[in-house]
């Protein structure tokens, strides 16, 4: 048995970068262009860090890292062979939550750093989402995770041998999938940064390496829920004839692609209405889905 040793994280995260930035530009119908992609990144790594007047610098430099560092724990956690499972705790869901969670002073020390009203605006607009939406994240990882009687993410992937939770639970799925896309401001839930109300938003004062930074941790944050997704909902590894990690990384492509086409095909929803969602209809549903979770586990899972 193998784990995910901090080196192997970085890497894995450096590698997949490109491969879910390919997977952007064939969701948007572009023509993929490597030469240009990394004709733009040296020219944006080779750029001067920006220094608004107003920042705090400290809080401001910082939050990049941070965001990278939230991000790549969360991708840690996730399980994607049987040789090759991550941070294996007993309670290693919880963890991705909980890394998930760190996201959250990046994003206020980005928007209060660069001192701008629209970043600071957009920094409140993420704290009033994750407050929203972590608990429908936490309630549905404990629904999928009763009827293995375990918080190990391996454990989630076993027992669905035969059938995945995206079958048995539809209902934690269905909560699952928004909450992961506000937690990582993919659109239609790309509030905190909003380009035609916020113009930018937390990230509209950052340039060269911050923004490399920014623009790296968003994709391994889409990386890391579309993995664990994978491996909570659809079986992780486990099918038939090809091998493991195969099956693993096509599923987890999958997801990002729905994510991906989602967030295109409709329109960014508004900072209320998606409060209004969170604490009327998910939060509520949540707690249902924990019940019928139980149900499901006494019935058919012991």
């Amino acid at each position: 048995m193998s784990y995910f040793t901090p080196l192997a994280v970085v890497g894995l995260a450096l590698a997949a970068a490109p491969g879910v930035w390919l997977l952007e530009q064939l969701v948007a119908g572009q023509r993929p262009a490597p030469g240009r992609a990394l004709r733009d990144l040296r020219i944006m790594l080779g750029s001067p860090l920006q220094r608004p007047e107003s920042c705090d610098s400290a809080l401001f430099h910082l939050a990049p890292s941070l965001l990278v560092l939230a991000s790549v724990v969360a991708l840690a956690t996730v399980p994607w062979a049987p040789g090759f499972r991550g941070i294996d705790l007993q309670a290693g869901a919880l963890l991705f939550v909980a890394a998930l969670a760190y996201v959250t002073p990046a994003m206020v020390m980005a928007g209060w750093g660069a001192g701008r009203p629209l970043a600071v605006l957009g920094g409140f607009r993420w704290v009033a989402l994750m407050l929203a939406y972590a608990m429908p994240l936490a309630m549905v990882i404990t629904s999928v995770a009763a009827p293995a009687g375990s918080l190990r993410p391996t454990d989630i992937v076993r027992v669905q041998h035969a059938v995945p939770m995206a079958v048995a639970q539809p209902l934690a799925l269905a909560l699952w999938l928004p909450a992961v896309t506000a937690v990582c401001f993919l659109p239609p839930f790309d509030l905190p940064q909003a380009g035609g109300e916020l113009f930018g938003g937390v990230f509209a004062e950052y340039r060269g390496l911050d923004l490399a930074l920014v623009a790296l941790a968003q994709r391994v944050l889409l990386l890391a829920v579309s993995g664990m997704t994978a491996a909570l909902f659809l079986a992780g590894w486990e099918w038939p004839l090809l091998p493991p990690a195969v099956w693993m990384g096509l599923k987890t492509a999958a997801v990002a692609w729905l994510l991906l086409w989602a967030g295109r095909r409709f329109p960014r929803v508004a900072v209320d209405r998606a409060l209004s969602l969170a604490w009327r209809v998910a939060n509520p549903l949540s707690m249902l889905a924990i019940v019928y979770a139980g149900l499901l586990t006494l019935l058919f899972y012991r």
